[in-house]
């Protein structure tokens, strides 16, 4: 049975945020000492972090806080601006200040706007280029910074190398983004599975006017994920929040999981309305054996199909199912079929673990011609397998043993196997194979 927790389960019923994914999961993995390090770490002077223990909704949970002594008042502890996580009624003087990146058409500002120093993108690269942090956590950082670079700069209609970021919010989002992937690497995940996620909906108050709510890099960074607004309005899942749902890429289906450890992060308001809350668990797989029936085996698998009839037979069948296979496909098949009109065609069907069937659907979108695919969680009994080696005239044969439920055995010579052994021997195949049978079954009896 695998016991160690190496996936993730995120419950998104109140939304993400960058500050209430650090606070769940650095207390998950272990590591809130290292991230209280990284401002050290990235050499930001003056500024400070903190891990609290909160109520919401008469539960405990965890909350992270950037504290900026060049900040004064009522700045001097950020709920991260993006990471207020506001979610009350909007009104006209809603305090909700967000993490947007920005471009600004204007070179000079006047002095009302002159305690806003901004970061380009290649600044906060060179930041965590010279940084002193693991390779790892470096990497992803750097990739998630891009990522949320591009997104803004696709919603801005500008060249990415042109967006800018306000000094607080680079400084909240660089702690975020760069504790959000120290956790990651440390929970050395496997797979990770979510819940639809609540986005909210209304308008928000950014630092140069009103937006509609998703924000347009929060829904460009959802993209293929399943959303819903929900009850209340407001912002419940931010830019960054959907930024670390981007980078770890969840499998929205069910899966059979023991979950081992749970944490809760805390957004900065209490909502009564909703628990301002993201529970993460920490899960390991259900051995087959525990999941399945007496002597049978199970697993959960996704099947993803689709219908093509403009593509040739040599392109589908020996070009696609061996990228499929290669990518991590656990099986791949086609079946010919009649369509609408009277039409030939071949209906493609591959089973993949839920952790590879987003990488699988986009690989046949990219490959084949068709439009779209169907994708379904499914559950799988098999027969108990286990592999032989057994002797013969010609060599040493693999072959694959088969349990019945009954306790009984039926054996198979693996072909590649009997094809090397039938072509150094200079004998057909059939015959190594049948002195493969013979050795397994006198070995079984």
């Amino acid at each position: 049975m695998n016991t160690s927790p190496d996936t993730l389960i995120l419950d998104l019923q109140s939304g993400i945020s960058g500050d209430m994914f650090v606070a769940a999961a650095a207390r998950l993995a272990g590591c809130e000492d290292e991230v209280l390090r990284l401002p050290a770490t990235l050499g930001l002077d003056g500024v400070s972090l903190r891990f609290d223990d909160v109520v919401r909704s008469s539960l405990q949970a965890r909350h992270f806080t950037v504290i900026d002594a060049h900040e004064h008042g009522d700045h001097e502890a950020h709920g991260h601006e993006h990471h207020t996580h506001e979610h009350e009624e909007h009104d006209a003087h809603h305090a909700h200040a967000h993490e947007h990146a920005h471009h600004h058409a204007h070179e000079e500002h006047d002095g009302a706007h002159a305690h806003h120093a901004h970061r380009p993108l290649s600044e906060i690269r060179a930041l965590l280029t010279r940084a002193r942090l693991d390779d790892a956590v470096r990497a992803r950082a750097l990739r998630m910074f891009q990522r949320l670079g591009e997104v803004e700069a696709a919603a801005h209609g500008i060249p990415v190398e042109k967006v800018h970021f306000h000094e607080v919010g680079a400084i909240d989002s660089i702690l975020d983004i760069v504790a959000a992937a120290l956790c990651i690497e440390r929970l050395g995940l496997r797979q990770v599975f979510a819940s639809p996620v609540c986005v909210g909906h209304g308008t928000i108050k950014v630092a140069h006017g009103v937006l509609p709510v998703p924000a347009p890099a929060t829904e460009r960074l959802l993209q293929g994920m399943p959303i819903f607004a929900g009850e209340l309005s407001g912002e419940w899942t931010t830019p960054t929040g959907a930024l670390i749902l981007a980078e770890l890429a969840p499998t929205f289906s069910d899966a059979t999981l023991v979950t081992t450890a749970s944490a809760f992060g805390a957004g900065t308001k209490d909502s009564p309305k909703r628990p301002n809350l993201l529970r993460l668990r920490l899960a390991h797989s259900v051995s087959q054996a525990e999941a399945a029936p007496a002597g049978l085996l199970s697993d959960e698998l996704v099947s993803i199909a689709c219908n093509i009839d403009d593509s040739t037979g040599e392109f589908l069948g020996a070009d696609l199912l061996e990228r499929l296979l290669q990518a991590g496909a656990r099986d791949a098949v086609l079946h010919p079929i009649v369509m609408k009109k009277g039409r030939p065609a071949q209906q493609l069907e591959v089973l993949a673990e839920p952790a590879q069937a987003r990488a699988i659907a986009t690989l046949i979108l990219s490959h084949t011609s068709t439009i779209g695919v169907r994708m379904a969680p499914l559950s799988r009994l098999m027969l108990k397998r286990e592999p032989l080696d057994v002797d013969t005239p010609y060599g040493v044969i693999a072959v694959k043993q088969v349990i019945l439920p009954d306790g009984s055995t039926r054996c198979a010579p693996e072909y590649e196997s009997v094809k090397r052994a039938a072509a150094q021997a200079g004998v057909p195949a059939q015959t190594v194979h049948q002195a493969a049978l013979a050795a397994a079954f006198a070995r079984s009896h």
